[in-house]
């Protein structure tokens, strides 16, 4: 028999029942069926002998052993006795609460060994308050977005990158970033989720997806709606920013529809791919809408998948043909002066609160061409005065010219400038405009 018995009744006849029940031969079959030890007393059917069995005795197979300690495992059923020797996959109750133990005490020690490099880690992070009136334009109109994106969260509590996606149609862990670096928000690892920070050979590791942030407070009204109502009011004036602020929106604007457009037309575009398009439709974004580049994004991903179809072309090969397409398409409109058509934007894809923000605050919207975004940004320069209207930077002059002469495009700077000259703009704001990327623009 290489089955053990506990027997845990003194009744002779229950204890003789257990002992038939379980009763094996020297091949390891039972030798008697269970139907045929009903009925015993009040028990009439073999599944009910079977449970009434589990309660008078404990039976512990001697062919199935611990893995840790080699004792026998206890079997709660006749299936479960094995006719040949071997290790139980799970360990025996006192393995495994000694397993339990340690695997607690194991937790504890990591535990404490994070909180002790998480706490040192909090300590080297930036503290205390900010003025929010020293924020720069760009800072301020990006916090503000936020805000509305995810109110009335950012005063009270943090938030994860998740929980920002109204804010742009994409590229949000790229905003949240800037705000990061200027100090407007923080890291807070004590609000963070579980397993968002952890150790990896003793190095303090995190899961940048689930990072949580806080705003910082201002230094007079804290965070509150009242520190808000201070981003509102001020008067925007830095075109610089505010103009690289909308590149970064629009650049996102017109990515998110290029990556729509190549999963619909089943083109995958690897890293450098995507990275060199997005530089191209950058620079185009200083000149035309963003709705106008939508369109050449439109052209031309359905130009290549036109290529796919063909046999001596592959998937592939059709989607590496994309961004030298758009790039030379953007060249020839440059260089034709064409009108580009305007695309509607997309019901999937909304502007975000910051999109919202710059043409409630500003009038532009996807269809405001980049040159024009770039102006009405300069005419938020505050007035220069008659000397500077007279002279402006003689740097900024100097990068103009020398740009000119190493571009050989003298006359449509002239042109540009003289354009710009009969639109009202004073002398120093011209230069300062057409040095900041926006004023080369063909007639």
């Amino acid at each position: 028999m290489t089955v053990n018995l506990e027997l845990m009744t003194d009744d002779p006849e229950e204890r003789q029942l257990a002992i038939r029940y379980w009763a094996m031969s020297n091949t390891g079959d039972f030798l008697e069926k269970v139907i045929d030890l009903v009925p015993f007393r009040h028990i009439t059917h073999s599944g009910t002998l079977a449970s009434h069995v589990r309660e008078l005795c404990r039976a512990f197979d001697n062919n199935l052993t611990c893995p840790h300690c080699d004792a026998c495992m206890e079997v709660k059923s006749r299936s479960a006795v094995k006719k040949n020797p071997q290790k139980s996959f799970s360990p025996c109750p006192a393995c495994e609460e000694v397993q339990v133990r340690q695997k607690r005490a194991e937790q504890a020690a990591a535990a404490a060994a994070l909180e002790l490099r998480l706490n040192a880690y909090v300590e080297r992070l930036p503290s205390g308050p900010i003025d929010y009136h020293l924020l720069g334009d760009d800072e301020a109109l990006l916090l503000l977005a936020l805000d509305l994106a995810i109110s009335p969260r950012l005063i009270s509590e943090s938030f994860t990158l998740d929980e920002c996606k109204a804010l742009a149609p994409m590229d949000v862990a790229l905003l949240i970033d800037k705000l990061k670096t200027a100090g407007v928000v923080r890291e807070d690892p004590h609000s963070a989720a579980p397993g968002t920070y952890f150790l990896r050979d003793d190095n303090l590791m995190v899961n940048t997806h689930f990072i949580p942030y806080a705003l910082v407070p201002d230094q007079h009204l804290g965070r509150t709606e009242e520190a808000m109502q201070i981003l509102l009011a001020r008067e925007f004036c830095d075109s610089a920013a505010l103009f690289n602020l909308w590149l970064d929106f629009a650049s996102a604007d017109a990515v998110c529809y290029l990556l729509d457009k190549c999963r619909a037309f089943h083109h995958d575009l690897n890293e450098n791919q995507l990275n060199e398009i997005r530089s191209t439709l950058r620079n185009g974004l200083r000149t035309h809408s963003v709705s106008q580049i939508w369109f050449v994004i439109w052209k031309n991903v359905k130009d290549a998948a036109s290529l796919a179809r063909l046999v001596y072309y592959t998937e592939v090969r059709a989607t590496a043909t994309i961004p030298g397409k758009i790039r030379r398409t953007l060249e020839k409109i440059e260089k034709e002066g064409s009108i580009v058509r305007k695309w509607d934007r997309p019901d999937y894809q909304p502007a975000g609160t910051l999109g919202m923000l710059f043409n409630e605050l500003f009038g532009i919207d996807e269809d405001t061409p980049g040159s024009d975004v770039l102006a009405r940004f300069a005419e938020l320069q505050p007035e220069a005065t008659t000397d500077s209207a007279h002279l402006p930077e003689a740097e900024a002059v100097r990068r103009l010219l020398y740009d000119a002469l190493m571009n050989d495009s003298g006359p449509e700077m002239m042109f540009r400038f003289a354009q710009l000259i009969r639109g009202g703009s004073e002398i120093g704001s011209a230069i300062m405009q057409m040095s900041s990327g926006g004023g080369m623009t063909n007639a």
